[in-house]
């Protein structure tokens, strides 16, 4: 199955990719959170001016969103006020996201290696 989508900004786009990664990874942060990651990933950092965009965006004060930067800080999704490079986009042209999703039974056991088929590290 393939399912596309187009955003409007690269903002938008960075913030849905980032969601997802944070997604699969088990966290559950905020949009203001993932917009806040976003910004940094689309513009590479935090000024004020960004900062004043954010706020005005999702109708808050300054203030809030340096609160939120700093705990993105302490949970190493942020280092100063770049993205931390394992959320960020090596390329913005031609994106794609491929996830591979599978269950484990831990009850049941691992059925025998067929000759003829490639090992999965």
């Amino acid at each position: 199955m393939k399912i596309a989508r187009k955003y409007d900004t690269g903002v938008q786009f960075h913030q849905a990719y980032i969601d997802i990664i944070l997604r699969v990874a088990g966290y559950r942060i905020s949009d203001l959170y993932t917009s806040i990651l976003a910004y940094s990933s689309y513009y590479g950092t935090l000024d004020k001016e960004i900062k004043a965009k954010l706020a005005a965006e999702h109708n808050t004060s300054v203030q809030v969103i340096s609160n939120g930067i700093t705990r993105l800080r302490k949970d190493n999704l942020l280092t100063k006020n770049t993205v931390n490079r394992k959320l960020a986009l090596q390329k913005t042209n031609e994106i794609s996201l491929t996830l591979v999703l599978g269950i484990v039974d831990k009850g049941q056991e691992k059925p025998a290696k067929q000759e003829n088929q490639p090992s999965v590290l």
